[in-house]
């Protein structure tokens, strides 16, 4: 038999479920929601990380899906001729007041990965200009958070080393943006600095 090393965490997190629903307390809720979403979060990076080792490439010979949803619908990867990188993020970005997990660059590096498996090829930028927009919905306050208290950090951790050396000043610009349409995700480009300095940074 063997022996799945996250066992332990998805018997917690069944108890932490069966405590959710009795509870009448809404604080004591909130804590029981929070806990279970994190513990949640964790165990699917740590199921990643030990059943990709026993996944087989499929009938086609391509590599199987470790994501928990199809890429090809809900999140790509796209790069546009002028080496422009396009990344949606079926998600939006964490509040950094929160617990915080590796979850989402998890997923980023994992998309990545993926693009790269499938034959595609990722540009290598000196100096990045990284804008980082989230498609929210207005009505939700609880998920629309103020700039300087977004978990954006994770995404830069994510690409540094793979699209460019470092996520310090001397390589790295970056915007953060927000369009109220509802959409409920979030958008990553990101371009070589010198294209954005000519346009609109150099009025």
């Amino acid at each position: 038999m063997i022996d799945v090393p996250f066992d332990k965490d998805l018997e917690k997190l069944t108890q932490l479920s069966e405590k959710f629903k009795q509870t009448t307390d809404e604080y004591e809720r909130s804590r029981l929601a929070n806990e279970q979403l994190c513990l949640l979060e964790n165990v699917t990076l740590a199921a990643r990380r030990y059943c990709s080792t026993f996944l087989k490439p499929t009938g086609h010979h391509h590599a199987q899906h470790i994501l928990p949803y199809c890429t090809e619908k809900n999140c790509s990867v796209q790069i546009t001729r002028e080496g422009w990188t396009y990344i949606r993020l079926n998600t939006l970005l964490l509040s950094n007041r929160q617990r915080v997990t590796g979850y989402i660059e998890s997923t980023l590096l994992q998309m990545l990965h993926e693009h790269r498996l499938g034959g595609g090829n990722l540009p290598w930028y000196e100096r990045a200009f990284v804008v980082i927009t989230e498609h929210t919905d207005k009505r939700r306050s609880d998920r629309t958070f103020d700039p300087d208290n977004k978990e954006w950090k994770c995404v830069l951790n994510a690409l540094k080393g793979v699209l460019f050396e470092d996520d310090n000043s001397q390589t790295v610009s970056l915007i953060l943006d927000s369009v109220p349409d509802g959409k409920g995700f979030t958008e990553v480009a990101v371009v070589p600095y010198s294209e954005v300095q000519k346009s609109w940074m150099a009025r």
